[in-house]
This record gives C-alpha cells, structure tokens and sequence, in this order.
C-alpha cells in the first residue's frame, strides 16, 4: 500500500502499485484500510499509561477547588455533652462547672493570612496546568510511537514490494540465461551471479517482511487489538516540502508549558513561606445552645438550655514570633526549590529547542535527498531494461545487468528509506514543535 504514495511522489510506472496491491494478505483485501487518525484514536483509547496522568489532572483540579474555597467562609454544625459528676469522681467545679451541653452553628471567615491562601490557590492552579502538560506529554509520546510504527509498516511492506518486483525482473533474466545454457552457450558463471544475486534479493524480501510484521504487531498492542490481526493501512501523505516559518513552535511543547508551571508553584510555594512569618486574622461566629449543669437532666435543665441560646462574635489573631529558625529554613528551602524549578524551565527549553530543530534539519534534507532519488528511480529502472535489452543482443555482459539491477533495486529501497525517515522525522517535529 505505502507504494502508491512513494510511486505517486516518484512519478515511477503504477504497475508496482499493483504488485504491491497482489502482495497484501488474502485476509486484507475485504478489510476496511486503517488510517493514521483511526489508528492514533484508538491508541488513545486503549492505553494502560494515559489513565494515570489524566488521574492525576483530576486530583489536581479537586485539590484546585480546595484551595479556592478556602479563602470563604466555612459553617459547621458543633455539639458536645460533657458530665462531670460532683460526687468525689469528678473534676473540681469550679473548672469542669458540672458539664455542659452545647449546640451550635459555626461560621469562620479568614480575613487576612499574608497572602498564603491567594498563593495557596495559585500553587493549586500551577499543579493543574503542570497535570495537564504531563498528560499531553504522555499523549504525544503515544502519537510518536504509533506514527513510528504506523510509517515503519508501510515502508516495510513497500521494501518487501520493491524487492519482490525486482526478483520478478531477475527471474525473466535467469529464464534466459537457462534457455542459453540449454542451447550449449557457455553461460554458467553469469547463471551462478544471477542466482546469487537471486538469493540475496530473496532474504532481504524476507527481512522486510519480517520487519513489517514486527511493526504491525507493535502496532496492534498500542491500539489494544489481539497482535495476530492482520491490517490494512491507507498510504501516507507523500513527502512534501517543510513550510516556511513557524520557528518558535518549539515553545509551545508540553514540556515547557509542565516546567513553567512547576516555576510558577515553586514562587507560590515562597509565598507562603514569607506568609508564615506574618499575622493571621480570622473572624469567628457562633449561633446556638450552650448550657451548663449536665448532672441534673430534668425540665429545668432543658428550661435552662433554652434559655442560654445565644451567639458570640470574635476576632482571632496568631502572629508567630520564635520557633528556633523552623520558619527561616522553610523560607530557605522555598527559594532553592524556586532555584531548582526556574533551571529545570531553562534545560527543558535548550532540551525541546534542540529536539525540534534537528527534527526540521532532518526533514529539510530528507527532502532534498528524496527528490533527488525520485528523478533517479525511473532512471535506474530505465537502464536496467535497457542494459538487459543489450545482453540479449550481445552487447553488453552479464555484470553490466547486475550493476543496473543493483542500482535500480537499491535506488528504490534507499527511496523508501528516506521515505521513511521523512514520516519519522515528521513525527518527531509533531512531537516537539506542537501544543
């Protein structure tokens, strides 16, 4: 199948495209052709690895949702029966008061905290974002992988294809290199070169094979289908010249946008080291039931707890002072992880950067090279059947039709080759230079 797309970008003979059509499996040839779409969807779908990010996202939103409400105010419900007997048994009255029973609705509001709950939301908000990244990271690691495999597929079966096609060749040559030794010429060496060549070209189709169903079975497990199934892929895009511009798509990889967010929680983390030192004021309000005497549980008690239904209103204050350096270490160790987190931004930006542009460096020159063996290819082919026309007349010898068959056979595999390399490298450059 990936022959229709390396003779279409070729412009060779469509006769191949036929061979290669003959050569798929009887099992394949009813069997709707996957496509590279299909094939990354079900990937994504069938990935014992990508749940575990995506898990990972959702608790990191939750724990998002946490901190943002707890800049609110929050409301309890609070209770307590406390007996204290006053028999000998129990706690001096005069601090225990005989017990108490109390019911009550709480309402707590922080009014300032140094900032530490805003940078707590912030922290929570760059976990996200860092959640996220991780899980497209692990997404375009699966794209890769199947691009790879998908690509190594096709140029597989489209070597196997070339290599058949040209043993087709060599055998109606060695046809006639019997039918002249039969007839007493003495042509038995140039026999015994093509029969040679002949078995060469049979274990390098053999090779391809095997790498094709290597591939296709790697192919199956990313996609969670049973690695036996056979498959039919629709060709490729046929190599076309890189676009222009677009030289910052780097910046957009998930890896930089995770390193960003870890900087970003690392200076929130600061914050709320430095806010540690500072004053924390809350308000607190209560509304209820709150009686005292739990010895005696008779009408008066429960006249008494009607009558202490009340409320209170406070202000609460905590402003630490000395703790024997505890805070200035954390303050310490904040900075060094916000040191840590804004190099790490810096080496995954010289990281990606690199990536990429080795990966558009290599479809540049991939380029080059596949046009310059695509007007190469019919020629080869040209002079094979031309070197073979002269051999039957007498005018050219048996290694002259070797050396064009060699030329043409490998002209077409370094064609899918590069081919190859290109749909890679392009994979590659998806990898690194996309969102």
């Amino acid at each position: 199948m990936a022959m229709r797309s390396i003779r279409a970008a070729t412009g060779g003979p469509a006769a191949l495209v036929a061979v290669g059509l003959l050569a798929l499996p009887f099992s394949l040839l009813g069997q709707a052709a996957l496509t590279l779409e299909d094939a990354l969807r079900e990937a994504r779908a069938a990935n014992a690895r990508l749940p575990l990010p995506e898990l990972d996202l959702l608790i990191a939103r939750s724990r998002l949702s946490e901190a943002v409400a707890a800049q609110w105010f929050r409301v309890a419900l609070e209770g307590e029966f406390v007996y204290a007997p006053h028999d000998g048994s129990g706690y001096d009255p005069a601090l225990s008061n005989f017990g108490d029973a109390r019911l009550q609705a709480v309402a707590h509001q922080p009014i300032y905290a140094g900032g530490a709950l805003k940078a707590g939301a912030e922290r929570a908000g760059a976990a996200v974002a860092a959640a996220g990244a991780r899980y497209r990271i692990a997404e375009k690691d699966l794209d890769l992988e199947v691009r790879s495999r998908y690509a190594e597929v096709q140029t597989a079966r489209a070597e196997r294809d070339v290599r058949r096609d040209g043993l087709a060749r060599l055998d109606s040559y060695r046809t006639l290199l019997k039918s002249r030794r039969a007839s007493g010429q003495g042509v038995a060496a140039d026999l015994r070169k093509a029969e040679v060549r002949s078995a060469l070209e049979e274990v390098a189709a053999a090779d391809a094979e095997q790498r094709a169903e290597q591939a296709r079975i790697e192919l199956n497990l990313l996609m969670g289908r049973d690695p036996d199934v056979p498959l039919a892929l629709s060709p490729l895009t046929p190599p076309a010249a890189p676009p222009e511009g677009d030289g910052d798509a780097w910046e957009r990889a998930p890896e930089i946008a995770a390193a960003e967010a870890e900087s970003r929680s690392a200076k929130a983390s600061v914050a709320i080291a430095r806010a540690e030192k500072l004053p924390n004021l809350s308000f607190r309000a209560d509304l209820g039931f709150w009686a005292s005497d739990t010895r005696h549980l008779n009408a008066d008690f429960w006249d008494r707890t009607w009558r202490d239904r009340g409320l209170s209103l406070s202000l609460v204050l905590s402003w630490p002072l000395w703790d024997r350096g505890a805070l200035q270490a954390r303050m310490a160790a904040a900075q060094l992880s916000l040191q840590q987190a804004q190099r790490r931004l810096e080496a995954e930006r010289r990281d990606t950067r690199s990536k990429w542009a080795q990966a558009r460096s290599a479809i540049r020159h991939l380029y080059e090279q596949i046009a310059i063996l695509g007007r190469a290819v019919p020629d080869a082919r040209d002079s094979y059947l031309e070197t073979e026309s002269r051999y039957r007349g007498g005018t050219a010898t048996a290694l002259e039709v070797l050396d064009a068959y060699a030329a043409a056979t490998e002209s077409a595999v370094k064609l899918n080759e590069l081919t190859a390399r290109y749909w890679i490298a392009e994979a590659v450059a998806a990898r690194w230079g996309e969102p």
